[in-house]
């Protein structure tokens, strides 16, 4: 009877405490150190139009206070037994809106056997800088052997709210990838279907379709992909594709991903026809194509042609680009931007920001499948000064996917930084000069939500309004054969793509 009536003054307590107001402390120990907190959003760069950054107090204690406060606005003081900070939503908001371009800070007490600890308060700054409020990505178990369970979800990042968009269990398990927007717009996008009922269904503003890329002059049906600004041409990668797995994890990797031929092709969505061009099908390996924001570049990867039993190690590729006039569809000559001889590194995945200042990439030691690869470290080059540099935002693990906001002020990328297993999706802010912040993960209602989660966040994008479609608007479409496309051969080299590259 006295534990369960202690049971109810603690809670009545607590209730006090959050429902009403929280008491002042004024009697406290005082550490010199920030307290640990998971996940950790210290010192981090915020959207004024985030979901609240809830948290766990990692510090011993049987009653934790967190204050959090601005300038301007009323400060948030909750309280807790268990350390779990949960931010009520509207209050929040309010006070990132009062601290625009500014920040706020957030003091942390822990009450302990002697009384209240203090812990050093840590500062964020509130950007005025919005961020895309989507976040759509594929949700996948972290290993392979679960390839034939995966989703595609949508998160709203202004609160909790996801939606699940598309499941494969509904198309018999087939495997769905590669979903890409055209520059953060729900308006074009499409998705590749693996399997029985394969083919890429695209989706072009409110019409939708699926269309088998495969030629009997090309190596394989479109692969990696990037949309021309102007929405009417798509440059996908062909390739002639290798998995190699590692039995004992050579060094740290699960698995390699290497081609033994790749070329990049382009499709009309318009006239329904793919073509290419000698600069970007030669006899070397083209892969990962990537257009400049105002469409006049196609970025794209450059490795040497295959040789047999070459070692992966010698799979190196460099960042080229070749300039395109889309009004009279002529290609220039290719430059070199990054050599992978010189830097002994592989380039990875480029992706240039909407406002063409910017690229972000992945360096390698070798191939371009860094999400596997403990090597993958992010890089930036400034378009405008063709500075490259090295930010201080990666870790021990992988780095790899990255989409950029559409006002080109903040990046999300996938980092394997948890745990080394599940590739989650991190946040950061980039100035105009290139600066970029602390990375922070995608807030989640539960904040242990990371610590128990173990599936993977594959390919987040940013989106600036929500996608809206769902599987009963694709499902006709998607089991449905999927539409031949034609070859335009007057731009081939004069070897074709199936002969020269058996």
């Amino acid at each position: 009877m006295k534990n369960i009536k202690a049971c109810l003054i603690s809670g009545i307590f607590l209730f006090l405490m959050i429902g009403c107001s929280v008491p002042e402390i004024r009697e406290y120990v005082k550490e010199q150190q920030s307290a640990h907190i998971f996940p950790d959003y210290s010192g981090a760069t915020l959207p004024f139009n985030l979901a609240p950054f809830n948290f766990e107090v990692k510090e011993p204690g049987d009653r934790f206070l967190v204050q959090i406060s601005g300038k301007k606005g009323t400060p948030l003081r909750l309280a807790s037994t268990n350390g779990k900070t949960l931010i009520p939503e509207t209050q929040w908001q309010k006070l990132l809106d009062a601290n625009k371009n500014d920040s706020i800070t957030i003091e942390i007490f822990a009450k302990k056997s002697d009384g209240w600890h203090r812990f050093k308060p840590f500062r964020n700054l509130v950007s005025a800088d919005a961020i895309d409020p989507y976040l759509y990505y594929r949700d996948i178990a972290p290993t392979n052997s679960l390839w034939n369970r995966m989703a595609m979800h949508q998160r709203n990042l202004q609160n909790f709210d996801e939606k699940e968009v598309f499941n494969n269990y509904r198309i018999e398990h087939d495997c769905m990838n590669c979903h890409t927007f055209n520059r953060n717009n729900p308006d074009q996008m499409l998705f590749h279907i693996r399997g029985k009922h394969g083919g890429t269904v695209f989706y072009n503003k409110g019409k939708l379709s699926k269309i088998n890329l495969k030629t009997p002059e090309t190596l394989s049906a479109g692969a990696y992909c990037s949309w021309h600004p102007a929405g009417k041409l798509v440059a996908f990668a062909v390739n002639k594709i290798v998995q190699n797995y590692y039995l004992s994890g050579f060094d740290h990797k699960v698995k390699e991903v290497f081609d033994l031929a790749s070329d990049i092709v382009l499709y009309n969505i318009e006239t329904n026809k793919v073509f290419t061009f000698p600069q970007i099908s030669s006899s070397k390996r083209e892969n990962l194509p990537c257009w400049s924001a105002d469409g006049k570049y196609l970025y794209y990867t450059l490795a040497d042609e295959y040789k047999t039993d070459m070692p992966n190690e010698e799979n190196l590729y460099s960042l080229m680009r070749v300039s395109f006039d889309e009004s009279t569809n002529n290609m220039g000559q290719p430059e070199e931007i990054i050599s992978a001889e010189k830097i002994g590194k592989s380039i990875a995945f480029p992706t240039v920001s909407p406002d063409g200042r910017f690229m972000l990439f992945s360096m390698v030691d070798f191939g371009y499948f860094p999400v596997n690869n403990k090597s993958a470290d992010l890089y930036l080059i400034d378009l405008k000064t063709m500075q490259m540099t090295k930010p201080a935002v990666n870790s021990s693990e992988s780095e790899s996917y990255f989409s950029w906001s559409g006002n080109s002020r903040w990046f999300v990328f996938s980092s394997r930084r948890l745990d080394g297993v599940a590739s989650k999706p991190f946040i950061c802010h980039i100035d105009s000069t290139g600066q970029v912040s602390k990375p922070f993960i995608v807030p989640q209602k539960d904040p242990a939500f990371y610590a128990v989660d173990n599936r993977n966040f594959s390919r987040p994008e940013l989106l600036k309004q929500s996608f809206n479609l769902n599987f009963r608007d694709i499902k006709g479409i998607v089991f449905k054969d999927a539409t031949d496309v034609s070859y335009d051969g007057a731009t081939m080299s004069s070897s074709s793509l199936s002969i020269n590259k058996n």
